[in-house]
């Protein structure tokens, strides 16, 4: 009976199956919109199941369901559309718009997503596919001309440095990732970004607190998608080379002068058999300039014909030009970026991870870094009621001998300051490490091979290496409890973790005095986060009300250790701090501060026409006197929808919105507080010494009070967008520095006292002028001007030197009735008619404490242009500047040392401007003297050059330019070559980065990007110090989906 009745079951169930798998079948089609146009990345469901799949960029699907079963088809800002699988293995569908659904929803403050339309304050947002189309690793160069108001302040692109994010003028901008601060762009992973809220305002960011009144880049990270899960792999190959160098001249070779020296033999001290050197030409191999003979392929003797046992001993060779001997240094550099993401998302749960490593060359050769991120994100629903979630990020870092920048040793300095134009860097490669001992080209003479003054340019990045280590963690974990429908509750800990080590030595072997330093530093911030949400409709749902009430506990703590040889290393070869000849210097540092704080928000919300936003925020901080370390941030902001009053049909929406803020800010650690600097010891009892400036226990940090306004429009059914924003804002009560009497002890106190005034206009458009079956083209423009005048420093003082900038004493200074970042400085005289004042040998007279022109640009911002071809994809994106000053270092140099073209060619009666001006050489200068008489002379090329060192205004360049930042060219393979492959989508393209410096006057240079070492470190950078070229980036990307 048994028996009899398993088998019954048995054929049961196989009759079960056998019916269940005759009713499944492959059901394909097209979904479009309501205007017939495909759409691709619907999400395509089986009801009540997580199988699923997404159309491609034609609309097409393919899926596998049973007959009875229903396909729900859903897209954002479309209504949720659904079929059942009957008879037919073809479903088409159309989806129509979703009113409600079309509402844009942004990330505001405290990372709550809300209606962009409720919002008044100026927000924009990156979606993050939109921020890395070509892969760009630095999150705030792929942000350059994204955002309005927004610029990024490049470094040198062949070099790790970041650049400065600059929002309305001002740098540090606030970072938030899942709701924790990170202060460093380079930790954030850009291709773990779902998208990108820029908030920009002090009304849009008063719920931050102090830290966020320079704007806050609000990050959220990519999650899952409910219903879905997914595998992906990305990966690029790129390729990076000097894209611009300075123009040099290849006509003349190194010395001071044109003349040769001749090696003359002494039988007392040099060998016989030198004898048959004898009256060889040699040139001045010493000289740091190119001011010696014309390179005419006379035979010569070149430095690495004096260097014994070497197969060049003795070797003459022709005197010629080497054009490409600072390119040839460089390297072509390889970069590899491979990131492996995954999510699965259910009725209950989304979990998302993902995997980077990214290896990437400089091109100097021997740079090189691996950096690994690992993202995490999860999100779990316990109940209707209760979620947890948490995000984990974490990254290392190891960079091996980041190159050096600005003016001394670094090899930017190097090649464009002291330099020989007929070096051949292949034989500089091949003979500087001959016969155990290190050569160059600068020797000292025939009989003294050791180099004067620098060594050979590939000893420096052989030898003298750095390493850097840099590991960070940082996450949250959160609860949300919701008590009742209009009541929830959110609490949430937020942890950050910075750790660094570097060590760097001077190698044996050189002109230096062999050296290690080695240094750790660890920083740590714990946060603990929670607020308490009412939102409620009322009036019949016309009046919508939203409260928030919260607080925040935050601490922070660091410590850095330092360690340092002192007077060389006593055991070859052997780098440790151990082997200092002298006591090693020792220092470490101790920061510790707390914020504790407490916020609120009241949002009201009328009939979807009316919105009134109020934030209030408290904070005690450490750093601030004990008896007055409260701050208050607020903001509030209103809008007015009024599109439905105009009843213009090609007006879809039109919003004006306004708000006021005030956002104050604490004084830097101790500025309150008197501190001691511990000293090394002396006779034997510790030594500790204080600061020149004395400390001020009331000091603040600063208020700015804001005022702005905006208008935000949208045309033809969405298809034209607009928004314009006005803002005012003054600092007020800002810390200056005033002298005090020496008999005091400090040389100066720090006072509440400064004002300045900004205002600017930002303006951001975007549009789709073309949106058809086949083709869609989106543009984008975002636009941004600032004025900032200094209204007042204090009593009695009405300029303040910001920095001494290099040169005969280059300042960058606020003077009061002044735009803020004046240059002041050397300038060339000029009568009333424009004529320079010239010496009567025709040298120029100088007038010292000059204005100079300004730091400021006109305005700044960028363009943007998607167009789409079917399966073809190109992505476009430049950003550019009008005004602004810099000064360049290198171009100075460049013409002092004679090696920029500027000082060959003929002058003007066509004799070579190199010749001596008795036989018809030289400058020709043209002025008057101090008389009003008239000068017309020639100077001697070199004397010229060099007496233009140090006249700031013949360096100082305008910063306008116009810059083709990123490309992408990509095709998505059709879906038919994958049916019979596990992918469901694959996508091939190339990308450019840094492609192409479109307009500039500056020569030789990229004012994008300049390097900080010899000016501010922020918000602006007024001096290039002798810096690394620019880079282009050229490579292949592929991502596949399974």
């Amino acid at each position: 009976m048994k028996t009899t009745l398993n088998g019954i079951l048995a054929l049961f169930l196989a009759l079960v199956v056998q019916v269940s798998f005759a009713q499944e079948k492959t059901i394909s089609g097209t979904v479009s919109d309501q205007n017939n146009v495909p759409l691709g990345g619907v999400n395509i469901l089986i009801q009540g199941t997580t199988n699923g799949t997404q159309s491609d960029f034609d609309g097409n699907y393919t899926i596998t369901a049973s007959v009875g079963e229903t396909l729900v088809f859903t897209y954002i800002g479309l209504k949720e559309a659904t079929a059942v699988v009957g008879s037919s293995n073809v479903i088409n569908v159309q989806m129509q718009e979703d009113a409600q659904a079309l509402e844009e929803v942004v990330v505001s403050a405290l990372g709550v997503t809300r209606e962009k339309k409720a919002l008044g304050y100026s927000q924009q947002t990156v979606k993050g596919e939109n921020l890395v189309q070509t892969k760009e690793v630095d999150l705030n160069t792929a942000l350059s001309g994204k955002v309005a108001g927004v610029q990024m302040v490049g470094a040198p692109s062949s070099t790790f440095d970041q650049g400065l994010l600059r929002l309305r003028g001002e740098t540090g901008v606030l970072y938030v990732v899942d709701g924790v601060k990170v202060y460093s762009q380079s930790d954030i992973n850009t291709d773990n970004i779902g998208n990108i809220s820029v908030l920009k305002g002090a009304a849009a960011t008063a719920l931050f607190g102090v830290d966020a009144r320079n704007g806050v880049v609000l990050i959220t990270s990519k999650t899952a998608s409910a219903g879905q899960g997914s595998i992906s792999i990305d990966h690029t190959t790129s390729m990076t080379s000097v894209s611009l160098l300075p123009k040099y001249q290849n006509e003349y070779g190194g010395g001071y002068y044109q003349e040769w020296d001749t090696f003359e033999f002494n039988p007392a001290t040099d060998p016989a058999e030198w004898a048959a050197f004898d009256g060889q030409k040699t040139p001045y191999y010493a000289a740091d300039e190119s001011w010696g003979p014309r390179l005419d392929g006379t035979l010569v003797r070149h430095w690495d014909s004096w260097i014994e046992g070497s197969d060049t001993f003795g070797e003459l060779r022709p005197w010629s030009a080497n054009p490409d001997n600072i390119k040839d240094f460089y390297q072509d550099a390889i970069t590899n970026n491979t990131s492996l993401n995954w999510s699965k998302g259910g009725d209950d749960y989304k979990v998302s991870a993902s995997v980077r490593n990214i290896n990437t060359e400089l091109v100097l050769p021997n740079t090189f870094r691996n950096q690994i991120d690992i993202n995490l994100n999860a999100s779990f629903d316990f109940n209707d009621n209760v979620n947890m979630y948490t995000s984990v990020n974490y990254q290392t870092r190891v960079t091996e001998n980041e190159p050096a920048q600005g003016y001394g040793s670094s090899l930017g300095s190097n090649f464009n300051q002291w330099w020989q134009r007929q070096l051949d860097m292949n034989r500089l490669e091949a003979g500087y490490n001959q016969n155990g001992s290190y050569y160059s080209w600068n020797i000292r003479s025939p009989r003294n091979a050791r180099p004067l003054y620098w060594d050979a340019p590939h000893f420096g990045v052989d030898n003298n290496n750095t390493n850097q280590r840099k590991d960070v963690l940082f996450g949250n974990f959160g609860l949300n409890y919701k008590l009742s429908d209009n009541f929830k509750v959110n609490l949430e800990a937020r942890r950050r973790n910075n750790n660094y080590f570097s060590n760097s030595r001077t190698a044996f072997g050189g002109l230096e005095v062999p050296d290690y330093t080695e240094s750790r530093s660890r920083y740590e911030q714990n946060e603990l986060f929670g607020f308490a949400n009412y939102n409620d409709r009322f009036l019949g749902d016309a009046l919508d009300i939203d409260v928030k009430v919260g607080f925040q506990l935050q601490a922070n703590k660091s410590v850095a250790t330092s360690a340092s040889a002192v007077g060389g290393l006593s055991v070859p070869d052997f780098y440790s701090v151990a082997t200092s000849v002298d006591r090693p210097s020792y220092s470490t540092t101790f920061t510790n501060s707390t914020v504790n704080s407490a916020f609120s928000s009241l949002s009201v919300g009328y009939e979807s026409t009316l919105y009134l936003d109020a934030s209030y925020r408290l904070d005690w901080g450490s750093t601030a006197n004990v008896n007055d370390n409260r701050l208050e941030t607020f903001g509030v902001s209103g809008v007015f929808i009024f599109n439905k009053f105009l009843d213009i049909n090609a007006i879809s929406f039109a919003k004006l919105r306004a708000g006021v803020a005030q956002a104050p800010i604490f004084p830097n650690p101790y500025q309150t507080t008197s501190i001691y600097n511990v000293g090394n010891p002396y006779g034997g009892n510790a030594s500790f010494s204080v600061p020149n400036t004395q400390s001020n226990p009331n000091l603040l940090g600063g208020t700015r009070n804001e005022t702005e306004l905006g208008l935000e429009m949208k045309f033809l059914k969405n298809r034209l967008g607009l928004d314009l924003t006005y803002f005012q804002r003054e600092d007020s009560e800002l810390p200056v520095a005033i002298p005090v009497p020496g008999s005091s002890g400090f040389t100066g106190l720090s006072i509440n006292s400064g004002q300045t005034s900004s205002n600017g206009i930002e303006l951001a458009i975007s549009g789709t002028p073309v949106e058809t079956k086949d083709i869609t083209w989106d543009l984008a423009v975002n636009f941004g001007t600032l004025e900032k005048k200094v209204d007042f420093i204090y009593e009695g003082i009405d300029k303040n030197i910001l920095q001494t900038l290099s040169w005969y004493s280059l300042q960058l200074q606020e003077v009061v009735g002044e735009e803020w970042g004046t240059f002041v400085g050397r300038k060339r005289r000029v009568d009333s008619n424009g004529n320079f004042v010239l010496n009567s040998d025709g040298s120029h007279v100088f007038d010292t404490n000059q204005n100079l022109g300004n730091v400021l640009p006109d305005f700044t911002g960028g363009f943007s242009s998607t167009f789409r071809y079917k399966n073809f994809f190109l992505f476009t994106g430049l950003d550019f500047q009008k005004g602004g000053l810099f000064m360049s270092t290198t171009n100075m140099f460049t013409n002092y040392s004679g090696l920029h073209e500027d000082t060959v060619g003929n002058n003007d009666l066509g004799n070579p401007l190199r010749d001596d001006p008795s036989v018809g050489g030289g400058v020709h200068v043209v002025g008057v003297d101090e008389n009003g008489g008239t000068v017309d002379t020639y100077v001697e090329a070199q004397t010229y050059f060099g007496g233009l060192f140090g006249a700031h205004d013949a360096y100082i360049y305008d910063a306008t330019y116009v810059k083709l930042r990123q490309v992408r060219l990509g095709y998505t393979l059709p879906t038919s070559l994958l049916a019979k492959t596990p992918f469901k989508k694959v996508d091939l393209s190339v990308i450019g980065n840094n492609l192409l410096l479109l307009y500039s006057d500056v020569p030789g240079l990229d004012p994008s990007e300049i390097e900080g070492s010899g000016s501010l470190t922020s918000p602006y950078r007024a001096v290039e110090g002798g810096q690394l070229p620019p880079a282009r980036t050229i490579g292949l990307n592929v991502k596949i989906n399974f």
